[in-house]
């Protein structure tokens, strides 16, 4: 069998494991709130660019198969891609054989196999970005002549990094690697008009998201500001050891230690790759970790953040393989190590399923009032079984005249507040709106300005799953005048306590401005 065959082998199972993990639990508190966007197409979003709203409006066609395989179904398509890029790359660099070793890699990434290849987040078309932006790189970086191929292949780039900045913002960084290996290493194409034309592609593709933060007071680039500003606050250590900890296990434990190595000897010219290969993908990995890493020490980045930037490395590690293919047992046709890393992802997958749908009780807190705070499993559990319940309570209610039919529901913060709206809401026909502050309830600031409007004398309902749990009476009394506990719905996982549901009954609003 060969490696091209190999590959295209590890990516139809690989994606058969995404596609079951897919379709067994229900959607996390990101991707469901994602799926909100979808709901409503912008130019950009209180959080983010607009590609992953796109994206599930195209994998649901236009919502009308609005389930959580077909709103993931596009973390699962890139990704797919992706593998096959990575191939692409690792042939283009070395061999067929660095390839295969390349998209193995890869796969063997918690990140890249369930982070951004399962889950729908906007990681998962950003990769696809990223990594034909790095191949349309070794093409612009081999050697240092200057021809219509390259200037084709700048072009290109600078197209592909503007659709990766309608994903997330920092796939600027792909600029920043190619500034730092033209400035350092191919001045040349400074003379070039079609390097300053790529540059002024991605402007345009990005201007809309620029001219929608002007419309709403850069609010976007406020929040995140804040996340990232190291002036507020001293060092927290704390944040970055949770940080490199983190790495570890979204690269795999197993498979870092390699990548490490591979950065070292790439460094040290010692790889059986061209030395502006190894130069660019360097450049295209180490300023996004070395300025993540920085404001880790001040402020808590997620370890998804920096994802992509593994890619260089990836392919760089790839070459160290293939380099030591004499030396290094084989399993399965790959490295030991690749395979053990492999091994490690099928088995957090099928652990990530059981403990999801069949842990006993909660992982979190068993305290009465917050059952299951603190349990990340509860994010991607029992939502689609709530709605029945829920629906019986209401019901109840209108025929006892204790509230009206078109009651509509409230929350305070952007989740729980997707979740209700996907699983609760939608399927009962209710309108949700979230009342607070921009900053609790993010794009539902936006989202509540295409639904209908609480009228004086409305009623709503509240409803709060225990793991998020607020103080209703204080958020509401000022907004409805009478605020009363309704009923509990009890939520068990394997016949064992996880969480319960409090419904409360608002009734008579009494402002005539939504927040």
């Amino acid at each position: 069998m060969s490696y091209k065959q190999k590959t295209l082998l590890l990516i139809v199972i690989a994606t058969l494991l995404k596609m079951l993990v897919a379709s067994t639990i229900n959607l996390g508190n990101d991707e469901v709130y994602y799926r909100m966007y979808a709901q409503e197409l912008q130019w950009n979003y209180f959080d983010h660019p607009p590609m992953v709203g796109w994206l599930i409006r195209f994998t649901t066609f236009n919502l009308t198969i609005d389930t959580t395989f077909f709103i993931r179904l596009g973390a699962i398509l890139c990704s797919t891609i992706v593998t096959w890029l990575f191939y692409l790359c690792g042939k283009k660099i070395s061999n067929e054989q660095t390839g295969f070793y390349a998209a193995s890699i890869y796969t063997a990434t918690v990140y890249g196999s369930i982070i951004a290849g399962t889950f729908i987040l906007p990681d998962s078309p950003q990769m696809l970005c990223w990594i034909l932006s790095l191949y349309l790189l070794l093409h612009i970086t081999d050697y240092k002549h200057i021809n219509k191929t390259k200037k084709k292949a700048m072009l290109f780039f600078g197209i592909v990094v503007g659709l990766g900045m309608l994903c997330k913002i920092h796939s600027i960084f792909l600029w920043v690697a190619l500034l730092l290996y033209v400035f350092l290493y191919c001045k040349s194409w400074f003379k070039q008009p079609v390097f300053y034309i790529a540059m002024l592609i991605t402007g345009l593709f990005f201007l809309p998201v620029i001219l929608w933060n002007i419309d709403n007071s850069f609010i976007t680039y406020l929040y995140h500001s804040k996340r990232v500003d190291v002036t507020l606050g001293g060092i927290d250590i704390a944040n970055f050891f949770t940080f490199i900890a983190a790495q570890l296990l979204y690269c795999n434990p197993i498979i870092i230690f390699f990548i490490l190595k591979g950065a070292v000897n790439a460094f040290k010219n010692n790889l059986p790759v061209l030395s502006s290969h190894s130069k660019i993908l360097l450049l295209s990995s180490l300023p996004l970790i070395f300025t993540a890493i920085c404001i880790s020490f001040f402020k808590q980045v997620l370890p998804h953040w920096i994802g992509p930037a593994y890619s260089g490395l990836i392919l760089l590690t790839a070459c160290l393989f293939t380099k030591n293919t004499k030396r290094t047992k084989i399993k399965f046709g790959l490295p030991t190590p690749i395979t053990i890393s492999l091994f490690f992802v099928l088995f957090i997958s099928m652990a990530g399923i059981i403990l999801i749908n069949f842990y006993p009780g909660t992982l979190g807190s068993k305290s009465k009032n917050n059952i299951g705070d603190g349990d990340f499993t509860l994010d991607m559990y029992g939502w689609n079984t709530i709605k029945t319940d829920v629906n019986k309570i209401m019901e109840n209610d209108i025929e006892n005249g204790l509230m009206k039919r078109d009651a509509k529901i409230i929350s305070n913060k952007w989740f729980p507040a997707s979740h209700i709206d996907f699983y609760i809401a939608m399927p009962l026909k209710k309108e949700l709106l979230a009342i607070g502050d921009t900053s609790d309830i993010h794009q539902y600031a936006w989202i509540n300005n295409t639904r209908l409007k609480l009228k004086k004398g409305d009623d709503a309902y509240f409803i709060v799953p225990s793991n998020t749990n607020c103080l209703v009476v204080e958020l509401m009394k000022n907004k409805f005048e009478i605020v009363q506990k309704s009923d509990t719905i009890i939520q068990k996982r394997n016949n064992t306590l996880c969480r319960e549901f409090y419904l409360w009954r608002l009734k008579n609003y009494i402002e005539n401005v939504n927040h």
